[in-house]
């Protein structure tokens, strides 16, 4: 009975084997073979033998080639767990490599981003002290011309004649504040002074009643760099009060608003002020933020269209004009902001 029991687990392990189907992977079709071959031995010629119980003769010969069979599915499976252990060593290797060449090249990443930083630092400061020198050169040209013109003057025996002892005073005066409003952008990395915008906007409000403002509450409560947006509302403002002087009914209009992008880039704070003056012709309009161009001459303090478009630049913003003869001007000042 037991040798019976013995036949049946072999038939019905061997089944089980060949029943897998990843069998195909692991042995060759020859292994295989001799797999089925055994089973089938076993099946009709040893068991039929064993239950009889007798002629054990015969089952002795099928013996011997059962024997030599399953010993070559033994060394078959041996060799194949020998190519298996050297396959995962090979695959672990391989994968080590793979991680040592995916930390490299994040080293390499992390390199090149340092470096592309670094010199878009420089690139970035270096194109802030072009500016703030055309700048400076922009806004004091004129001074220093009527102040060369006051000198020549004062060379003749004459005493100089009071419209040119008050231009030259003028002048300096003049310079003194662009002197000072010019120290104030040399600094403005030292300056972290911020101020909600609402505040600065209200602070331009004239008396007259012509600067009307449209801010939304988010926008009126963001935090802005007080002395940058100072400095630039106000230009932006008092050229429109300029534009408007021979208007009958003058209008300046000052909206700032807050525009939500997605998750994965910033949001926008829009500012716009635009009035209902003079406005300006094509040509004008082309060189508005040329540096050294202005339609005031001595006339003009502030920053200038150009200063303010590189201000706005400088805190990676950027400025837009928008304006027809007689029907006014728009300029747009779009800058980026925290979320």
């Amino acid at each position: 009975p037991d040798i019976n029991r013995q036949m049946a687990l072999v038939s019905v392990n061997i089944a089980q084997l060949l029943a897998l189907p990843y069998l195909q992977h692991f042995f060759p079709q020859k292994d295989i073979e001799l797999l089925e071959n055994v089973r089938r031995t076993v099946e009709q010629n040893v068991a039929p033998v064993v239950e009889a119980g007798s002629n054990y003769a015969d089952a002795l010969d099928h013996m011997t080639n059962l024997e030599q069979d399953m010993y070559e599915i033994s060394s078959a499976t041996v060799d194949h767990s020998t190519t298996l252990q050297e396959t995962a060593q090979i695959d672990i290797a391989a994968s080590r490599n793979w991680f040592m060449f995916a930390i490299a090249l994040g080293l390499v990443a992390i390199f090149y981003l340092i470096t592309h930083q670094r010199h878009a630092y420089v690139s970035r400061r270096d194109r802030h002290m072009r500016s703030f020198a055309s700048l400076f050169a922009h806004m004091t040209r004129s001074r220093v011309t009527a102040l060369r013109l006051f000198l020549e003057g004062t060379g003749s025996e004459q005493p100089p004649r009071e419209e040119m002892l008050k231009a030259a005073r003028s002048a300096a005066n003049e310079l003194e504040s662009i002197n000072d409003g010019l120290l104030k952008i040399a600094f403005l990395q030292r300056d972290s002074h911020v101020l909600p915008l609402a505040k600065l906007l209200l602070d331009l409000k004239d008396r007259d009643g012509i600067v009307q403002l449209s801010v939304d509450s988010e926008a009126g409560t963001q935090a802005v760099p007080a002395t940058q947006f100072q400095l630039v509302l106000s230009e932006l403002v008092q050229n429109a009060l300029t534009a408007v002087e021979n208007t009958d009914r003058p209008s300046v209009v000052v909206r700032a608003s807050v525009v939500h992008r997605s998750i994965f880039r910033r949001n926008v704070l829009f500012l716009e002020v635009a009035d209902n003056g003079v406005g300006m012709t094509p040509e004008v309009l082309r060189k508005a933020k040329t540096p050294f161009f202005s339609t005031r001459a001595g006339n003009h303090v502030g920053l200038g269209l150009t200063g303010c478009s590189q201000m706005v630049a400088s805190l990676n913003g950027r400025l837009f004009i928008d304006s027809k003869p007689g029907a006014g001007t728009v300029v747009k000042v779009r800058i980026p902001i925290g979320a």
